[in-house]
């Protein structure tokens, strides 16, 4: 039963999404120090606004996915519960 609830199947793969994001922001601080080697000011400065934002998207994405981790422990708990005859 458990297997076939949609909620948890929903839940499972929103883990990637602030990992990507703050790999991303790790790539765009590497195009940013390359282009300081350069001497390019323009791309410095898109690389590190990049970086920024996306930390920063990646931190409020790790802040919901912990709420939905904290809603999926409630609902396994409470749905998925055994309860007695």
């Amino acid at each position: 039963m458990m297997l076939d609830c949609v909620t948890c199947k929903w839940i499972r793969w929103s883990a990637s999404i602030p990992l990507s994001l703050l790999l991303g922001a790790g790539a765009f601080l590497v195009f940013a120090r390359l282009a300081e080697v350069q001497e390019d000011l323009p791309a410095v400065l898109l690389g590190l606004y990049l970086a920024t934002w996306s930390f920063i998207l990646a931190v409020v994405g790790g802040t919901l996915l912990l709420g939905w981790r904290l809603w999926k422990w409630h609902h396994t708990r409470t749905t998925h519960a055994l309860r007695p005859c």
